[in-house]
């Protein structure tokens, strides 16, 4: 298989574009549906290895943090590296990183190895369209495309499910177990089957200063909001310290940018486009209405409702038909009306679809449960899809690439963000007291009213939202 020496794409049937589809796709399935099976197993892990909410977070935290940063990497991996060689050393990482999370025998073991999938992952879910679209080219891209999409599509779906039946059935550590063959099987196919990709011949060296200020900042914000759970104080240098670090970093940041534009991995320039910055913001605050939220329903199912982990599971299939509803409708009403109105309308049922979990306790009727569920997976695909599509409104050629990057990582960051708020939230509402049926419902009752209020807080960057007809 030859590349063309113009546009860099392999010339090949359709057949074998659609073989190599399927072979990249096989690939990106392990770590797509590993986020919603780990979120499943989250109670039964907490247990087991006597582990606080907060701190049982960092499990599912960790994972979207270092697929987070992972993204720019990836951009600058392909320019410089055959995109095999890519795609095969990210999925050896994610399978070391399945091999230490399956054997762990205690939480910051589990975290570690948390760590390692979520670098494996971002480096393969980042690239996985890249590379399509370099095997593809201009023509039939959309076909392919539909396959590319499938895990995401699917994951929310078959995921809660698939892993509350793997945990009723053995136990929490099969649920990275079962990666191993999955991941051995599309090593096999990569090696033996996958065109090379040769590197894009990008001149630009990767700005790992950048990735140091960015990563840290993050990280350190998000380990001074868990800390808030332990101490109960913000004047406690344990949260304020961890926070000022994080803040410091961001100027460091804006600092270096200014002095270095072409070597930082975000542009400044991208904020003085109204959409992107209303979508970076957006991205933030949705982390917590949607991964937030994600984190918290198969906890409260379990733990309020009294459901097992399969139940659970069952149950999160109605938020997942939700989505793949939205998903196949929300891009052409986007295209037709603008991002600004999908977006709004789609905020408030989020709130709609969140607010009533505010209310519910363990005599709440199921339909009511399952029907408010299906609510939010119709806005959770309402509010992403325009987001991400509007961060590129009004953005100029040169910048698109950054403005990839950016929005990719805002998105998982916020992800991360959501998750470790809601988590410190609940601890905050158990600490020093006796855990009774009524105080723990009260404490998930709480953080479903938090995820309530920054949906509302959403419509303010939502208004600068593009409002136009795309042409």
């Amino acid at each position: 298989m030859q590349f063309s020496n113009n546009t860099q794409t392999v010339s090949k049937t359709h057949s074998s574009v659609v073989k190599i589809a399927i072979i990249l796709v096989l690939g990106a399935i392990a770590p797509m549906l590993d986020t919603t099976m780990t979120n499943v197993a989250i109670n039964t892990i907490m247990k087991e290895l006597h582990s606080s909410v907060n701190m049982v977070q960092w499990v599912t935290t960790s994972y979207i943090l270092a697929l987070g940063i992972a993204v720019p990497v990836a951009g600058w991996l392909v320019d410089h590296f055959s995109g095999k060689k890519i795609y095969l050393t990210a999925l050896l990482v994610f399978l070391i990183g399945s091999i230490v999370s399956e054997i762990s025998t205690d939480i910051n073991m589990l975290i570690v190895g948390r760590i390692i999938q979520g670098a494996g992952a971002g480096v393969i879910i980042s690239i996985i369209t890249t590379l399509v679209v370099r095997a593809t080219g201009p023509q039939g891209l959309g076909s392919i495309m539909a396959i590319v999409g499938l895990p995401a599509v699917l994951a929310p779906i078959l995921g809660p499910t698939f892993g509350g039946f793997i945990i009723k059935s053995l136990n929490w550590h099969w649920i990275f177990y079962v990666n191993i063959p999955v991941v051995l099987a599309s090593l096999g196919l990569l090696y033996f089957m996958m065109p090379e990709f040769k590197p894009l011949g990008g001149k630009k060296t990767f700005d790992w200063i950048s990735l140091l200020l960015l990563g840290g900042m993050f990280t350190s914000l998000i380990l001074g909001i868990t800390k808030l759970s332990t101490t109960g104080k913000f004047t406690n240098f344990n949260v304020f310290g961890p926070v000022l670090l994080g803040i410091a970093l961001l100027i460091g940041y804006v600092v270096y940018a200014k002095l270095f534009p072409q070597k930082a991995l975000v542009s400044l320039k991208l904020f003085r486009f109204p959409s992107f910055t209303a979508s970076s913001i957006l991205l933030l605050m949705s982390g917590l209405t949607v991964n937030g939220a994600m984190f918290i329903l198969p906890l409260y199912l379990q733990n309020i409702r009294g459901l097992s982990v399969v139940m659970s599971g069952v149950y999160l299939i109605a938020q997942g038909v939700g989505l793949l509803i939205a998903r196949s409708q929300i891009g052409k009403l986007t295209d037709r009306i603008g991002a600004r109105w999908v977006v709004l309308v789609s905020i408030l049922i989020a709130v709609i679809g969140t607010l009533p979990f505010a209310f519910f306790n363990a005599k709440t009727a199921t339909w009511i449960i399952l029907l408010t569920l299906f609510v939010r997976g119709i806005a959770q695909g309402g509010m992403t899809i325009p987001i991400m599509s509007d961060a590129y409104s009004g953005v100029p050629a040169e910048l698109v690439s950054e403005a990839t990057t950016a929005s990719r990582m805002l998105q998982n960051i916020g992800g991360a963000f959501g998750t470790a708020l809601l988590a410190t939230w609940i601890q905050t509402q158990l600490n020093g007291q006796m855990i009774t049926p009524e105080r723990l419902n009260s404490a998930y009752q709480g953080a479903f009213g938090v995820t309530v209020i920054v949906t509302i807080l959403a419509v303010i960057p939502a208004w600068f939202l593009s409002h136009h007809k795309h042409e």
